[in-house]
Order: C-alpha cells, then sequence, then structure tokens
C-alpha cells in the first residue's frame, strides 16, 4: 500500500517556524506567552465573577479574534518575498495546492485553537444556564435547554471560528497579493475598523436608525428567510446582516424571546423572524463561502507564480 507524502511545509508551519521564533528571541515570546495567559486567566474570571451574559462573551471572544486572526495570516507568502525564499520553495516538489494548504491549513489550526481557548468563556455566564456540580460528586453537568440554549451557543461558536477562517483567508490572499507584511497586516486591520464599525454607522446615519426588524418580523416561514437574505444581499441592510457583533446582538434576542414568551406563532415577534432566518448559521456560511473564494484566488495566482 502506497504511503500518502506528508507535507513538511504544513508540519514547519505549525511547529518549526514557531519554535525558530522562540529560539531566536526566548525571553520575548516567553514574556507574550505568560502575559497572554495571565490575560486569558484574568477575563475568565472577570466573565465567571460579574455573570456577564452571552452576548458580552461572545463579542469579547470576536475582538479577540479580530486582534489575533490577522496576525496568524499575514505574513504566510509576504515574509516568502521579503527573505527571497519564494524560488527555492517554487522549485521543490511540492505542488501549487501543498504549499497553499501547508500555509492555510497552519492558519486554520490555529484559529480552532483559539476558538477552543474560547469555549470557557462562553460556557460559564447566565444566560446559558450553566451549573456546575459539586466536585464531591466527581463530575460536572452543564444542564441545557435544547431548543434554545444550545442554539444560541453552537451558533455563536460557529460564528467565531467561520469569522476567524474568513481572516484568515482573507490575509492569505492579500499577503500573497501585496507581497509586504506591513503593508499586509495594515489593510487587515484598517479593512476590519472600515466594514466592522464605520459601515455600520453610516448606515444607521442614513438610514436614520431603522434597521429593518420590521421587515424581519413579517418572516413566517425559511422560505421568506431565505428570500430576505437575498433581498438583504443587494441593499445596505447586510452592512448590518452580516457583521458578527451584530449576530450576537440578534442571538440574544432569540434567547430573550425564548426566555419570556411561549412563541404564540400568531404574534408578529421580531425574534421569531430571526428563527427563520438561521442566525449565526447563516453569517457562518457567507464566511466561509468568501473564505473558500479568497483561498481559490490565492491558488490561482500561486499556481499562475508556481514555477513559471
Amino acid at each position: 500500500m502506497k504511503r500518502r507524502p506528508e507535507n513538511p511545509l504544513l508540519r514547519y508551519q505549525l511547529f518549526g517556524f514557531t519554535l525558530n521564533r522562540w529560539k531566536r528571541q526566548p525571553w520575548l515570546y516567553g514574556a507574550v506567552a505568560i502575559g497572554g495567559g495571565l490575560t486569558y486567566l484574568l477575563v475568565l474570571l472577570l466573565v465567571a465573577f460579574s455573570n456577564a451574559s452571552f452576548p458580552v462573551a461572545l463579542q469579547l471572544c470576536l475582538f479577540a479574534m479580530c486582534l489575533a486572526a490577522p496576525l496568524m495570516a499575514y505574513h504566510l507568502f509576504s515574509t516568502e518575498y521579503e527573505k527571497q525564499t519564494w524560488e527555492p520553495l517554487a522549485l521543490t516538489r511540492l505542488t501549487a495546492w501543498e504549499i497553499l494548504w501547508g500555509k492555510w491549513a497552519a492558519a486554520l489550526a490555529r484559529v480552532a485553537l483559539l476558538t477552543l481557548l474560547a469555549l470557557p468563556i462562553l460556557f460559564i455566564n447566565e444566560d446559558l444556564h450553566i451549573d456546575l456540580v459539586s466536585p464531591f460528586r466527581g463530575r460536572f453537568i452543564t444542564i441545557f435547554e435544547p431548543t434554545h440554549a444550545l442554539y444560541v451557543f453552537v451558533a455563536g461558536v460557529s460564528l467565531l471560528f467561520c469569522w476567524g477562517v474568513l481572516l484568515v483567508s482573507l490575509g492569505m490572499w492579500l499577503s500573497f497579493l501585496l507581497k509586504r507584511t506591513l503593508t499586509t497586516a495594515s489593510a487587515l486591520y484598517a479593512g476590519q475598523v472600515f466594514a466592522l464599525a464605520l459601515m455600520p454607522t453610516l448606515y444607521l446615519i442614513f438610514s436614520e436608525g431603522e434597521t429593518g426588524s420590521q421587515l424581519i418580523a413579517t418572516i413566517r416561514s425559511y422560505r421568506e428567510g431565505f428570500a430576505w437574505w437575498g433581498y438583504s444581499l443587494f441593499t445596505a441592510q447586510a452592512i448590518l446582516a452580516l457583521n458578527p457583533f451584530w449576530a450576537a446582538n440578534e442571538l440574544n434576542a432569540i434567547y430573550q424571546a425564548w426566555e419570556t414568551t411561549s412563541w404564540n406563532r400568531t404574534d408578529p415577534l421580531y425574534p421569531e423572524g430571526l428563527i427563520y432566518l438561521n442566525w449565526g448559521f447563516a453569517q457562518s456560511a457567507i464566511y466561509l463561502a468568501l473564505a473558500l473564494l479568497f483561498a481559490g484566488l490565492t491558488y490561482r495566482r500561486l499556481k499562475h507564480a508556481w514555477r513559471k
């Protein structure tokens, strides 16, 4: 049986690149690791003892993802050009796809790790009714009401992970396109400020605070919800609908509605429309589609530059 060859570039991006940095500047990266660990512990304790709501915890994790994800991808190809190592890499036996996967998969693995680190912060909050049973019973029991808390939690985790995937895919494409590390990092952070802060603010100013909630409240089926998504992509409402921080607030509206009402189907409730929009999961699917688009664009350019 022929053994599938291992991708050495993926192994290097996952382990070798990090080890080389630690060997060059052990005190600097050691201090960063200790500081990051203490900050994580402080945030975890702050969320636990302040009984922070789920949208607050999710927005905090999204903010951390917005800061960390660009650092995982802004240098993937630009350093190859800056250190003049692209030509030796292109002349190896690695194919264009193996080069792309070696760098992209390493960034995706780091996004998955950051998402796993965010799970305790999302678990320990008042809204999801997490009940930590006495350690003397030998176990911890997590109590979920399956119709709402589990939906909101899974949608929030999916939103967080897929947003990180989109950021690293965009960063990888910009890194190959711009070929400058600092330029790529500046474009990623400035683009996030523009897309997540300035554009929603301008939309709310020009729409006089109208968010389209009246239209969402009229949705009564998944077919109508699908039509609304198609409509929003061609209108300015997508500026809010695709914003992950806005989605965190809408997930909270779904949760609160489930808590305070028996869901009378004859009453035009705004959160009911959000249910038919698959809020959280729909944004995740769109983020993944865009991530695949940027990965495909990177592969196309990479294949053209590979051994040309």
